[in-house]
């Protein structure tokens, strides 16, 4: 894969000229049919009043957006793109024997708000998705593990919790209906099937693991986003589409099978509608596991399309891309770059004519003349100067349009015993990469983003911090100019961030103060991390790709900067020097091709300081080099040749360390691409109980030891082949 920045090639003064007074041209025309959105104070939460208000509102938005695309095509320009957890094992007595006394739990973000998986385990049982069911394995002691009951949704199961005795099944299904829409032709009506997502949630009475009782169930319209377990209660998004006919899609919630719409009233939304371009609605449902008498609490939004959430044990987070309109984007064009660059008397024209009350297609004619007259004073020089003063600002003003541009909207939401309030929303520049570039300190919201783009050079990295009312307070921006962030981390009062476009630099930032955000030092070293994960206070585990910069001259004549991704990397990093971090140790598996689960699911990473284990499931791939009498290009791929879990020792003084490998393959023909993350024999998870490993595929769970690898016990899942199951890590 190639990643980097295109090089800015040279274009001729004449070029520039057509190009610069036909988007002037065009901009003024379009300029003239949309009125700028009227002002409003940031972090403005509203409700609607009823459900004719939501179709306005979805109406509007809906012109909005055609407008922008009018003008798109116009211009044929690209669109804008858009408390640590140490996550090591639990450390606990259960009183029911025989069960560990040291067993690992899910790898979480933020200590004591746990994160749903597809497996869980409580030391004593292992719960595993297996295709549409849930499986409950009596797995301690290993020798003796078995599956003791399953529970069959029929659905998609996308994820479970544990409390307990209470199990905590979401799964997906579709509820099929007839919808109506308005057309522009006759009968001006039109009626289409619709295969309306809805989500279940399925609290089971598991006190008796060989007999699971279902106990509650819940439903409500959309699809599952994600997940989160406070103390008792379970906290679940899930997102809806919008329809745009009578009916908007207010979603409905079922207990027990009773049916609840919420009321256009208590639908919240943060007013944006000049500027975005496709909405959903957002409901948050808060369920005490433990106890089905007390109510579900619920809140709905109408927001953008979610892009991630970030939680504490006091706020969620949701965040959703802002598109700006194009008519935002050039005014400030006009007003930055061209009226200043023009006489003032013909800058006073051309504003004059544009708040005249004639009409636009006056105004459009007037413009172009005046524009043209003045273009004709000027000699073939002159016209090259100023062609060349337009293209210098607007290159001097892109990293500005592009934090003007290229926005994210967060949403506050603060939780508490099962309570849910919609309490601030704000915005920042960029775009996040995943829920490790956001967290919560100290009543501080910190995220790290991303402006621009790789691929046209002008890409940017920055720090922001949020206050409790989600206004920006503190900032460290345009770090790694040409890059983007490939992983980042949040711990204490510092943060630690990853951009690569060529090399990888880990970059270290003091967030001590808020309101000032500093650089403490860089670490620049061949690949990147995807992921990183806390050793300790003082070191970082990365896990990402080798990488290999491309010839000087390739770069050259593909006109771009990039390096060639190689195999798996794990580094682990010293930052006692905070200002000259060092790359303490690094261990690097198979060629290009070889892949990990780990780099994109932090679930699939396992990680116990207190016995130097580190699991992570691998597909590895391997050149022949056999194939190649000379050097082996650095863009040759690996033949897939082994997949499983890969089992290391990690200690400050030694380092990476393999222990050993465990397969669920056999003698299974290993297949290429895609098929590693879909397959039913690839690992996706591992866990322990004392010194057993267990490792956790769709088909199977075996157990090895972890004193000498050896295998203990491998037991069948009643797995159904899903197509789909490449979508779900």
């Amino acid at each position: 894969m190639e990643i980097g920045k295109k090089m800015k090639m040279e274009k001729t003064a004449i070029t520039i000229a057509v190009v610069c007074i036909s988007v002037i041209v065009v901009f003024l025309l379009i300029g003239l049919s949309i009125p700028p959105a009227a002002p409003w104070p940031q972090g403005t939460i509203m409700r609607f009043t009823s459900v004719e208000e939501i179709k306005t509102f979805l109406k509007n938005s809906q012109s909005a957006y055609s407008s922008s695309m009018s003008f798109d095509a116009a211009m044929g320009m690209r669109t804008m793109s858009t408390q640590i957890a140490t996550s090591e094992s639990s450390k606990a007595s259960v009183a029911s024997a025989p069960s560990a006394a040291d067993y690992s739990t899910t790898n979480i973000q933020v200590e004591g708000v746990d994160e749903a998986d597809i497996v869980k385990n409580d030391g004593k049982y292992i719960y595993a998705v297996s295709g549409k069911k849930v499986v409950i394995i009596d797995a301690y002691p290993a020798d003796a593990a078995k599956i003791i009951s399953e529970i069959d949704t029929n659905r998609s199961v996308n994820d479970i919790f544990i409390n307990g005795n209470r199990l905590v099944i979401f799964s997906q299904g579709y509820e099929i209906t007839e919808r109506t829409m308005p057309t522009t032709y006759p009968p001006y009506i039109t009626t289409y099937t619709d295969h309306k997502p809805v989500s279940f949630i399925e609290v089971y009475d598991v006190s008796n693991r060989e007999a699971p009782v279902l106990a509650r169930n819940v439903s409500v319209d959309g699809s599952y986003y994600d997940s989160r377990m406070v103390g008792n209660y379970v906290y679940a998004v899930m997102n809806s589409p919008v329809s745009y006919g009578d009916d908007p899609g207010i979603p409905v919630i079922r207990t027990q099978g009773v049916a609840n719409k919420v009321p256009a009233s208590d639908v919240y939304y943060y007013y944006d509608v000049a500027d975005y371009s496709g909405y959903q609605f957002t409901t948050i449902l808060s369920i005490n596991a433990l106890n089905d008498i007390e109510g579900v609490a619920e809140k709905v939004m109408l927001t953008g399309y979610t892009q991630d959430m970030f939680v504490s044990a006091d706020n969620i987070y949701t965040v959703y891309q802002k598109h700006i309109s194009y008519y935002s984007i050039q005014y400030m064009m006009l007003r930055e770059i061209l009226l200043p660059a023009l006489p003032a008397d013909v800058a006073a024209e051309i504003s004059a004519i544009r708040s005249s009350s004639i009409s636009i297609s006056e105004k459009w004619t007037a413009i172009s003349n005046r524009l043209g007259k003045y273009f004709e004073t000027l000699t073939t020089q002159q016209k090259e100067a100023f062609a060349k003063q337009m293209q210098e600002k607007y290159e001097a003003m892109m990293d500005e349009i592009n934090k003007a541009t290229d926005r994210t909207i967060v949403n506050r939401i603060s939780i508490g015993n099962g309570k849910i309030e919609y309490k601030a929303s704000g915005e920042f520049p960029g775009h996040v990469l995943n829920q490790f570039s956001m967290d919560e300190y100290n009543g501080y919201f910190r995220v790290a983003s991303t402006t621009g783009e790789v691929f046209s050079g002008d890409s940017l990295n920055h720090i922001y911090v949020l206050d409790s009312d989600m206004k920006i307070v503190g900032k460290l921006e345009d770090l790694a100019h040409g890059e983007k962030i490939y992983s980042a981390r949040f711990i204490g009062n510092r943060a630690y961030m990853v951009t690569f476009v060529k090399i990888d630099p880990l970059f270290v930032i003091d967030l001590s103060n808020p309101t000032q955000p500093t650089l403490l030092g860089e670490l620049k070293i061949p690949g990147y991390s995807d992921y990183l994960h806390p050793y300790d206070e003082n070191h970082i585990i990365g896990i990402g790709k080798e990488a290999v910069p491309a010839a000087e001259e390739l770069q050259a004549q593909r006109g771009i900067d990039f390096a060639w991704y190689q195999g798996l990397k794990l580094s682990l990093f010293d930052v006692t020097d905070v200002e000259h971090p060092t790359e303490l140790s690094k261990f690097n598996i198979g060629d290009r091709g070889t892949d990990s689960l780990a780099l994109h699911e932090h679930k699939a990473f396992l990680f116990d300081r207190d016995k130097n284990l580190l699991v992570i499931p691998v597909s590895l791939a391997e050149i022949d080099r056999e194939k190649y009498p000379g050097e082996v290009p650095v863009t040759a791929y690996g033949e897939s040749v082994w997949n499983g879990a890969y089992v290391f020792e990690l200690t400050l003084e030694k380092g990476f360390v393999e222990k050993g490998r465990v397969t669920h393959r056999g003698n299974a023909t290993v297949q290429q691409g895609w098929y590693y993350y879909s397959s039913p024999l690839s690992v996706k998870r591992s866990l322990f109980m004392d010194d057993v490993l267990y490792t956790i595929s769709d088909k199977a769970i075996k157990a090895n030891s972890l004193t000498d690898m050896s295998e203990i016990n491998n037991i069948e899942l009643p797995y159904e082949q899903n197509y789909y199951s490449y979508l779900r890590y």
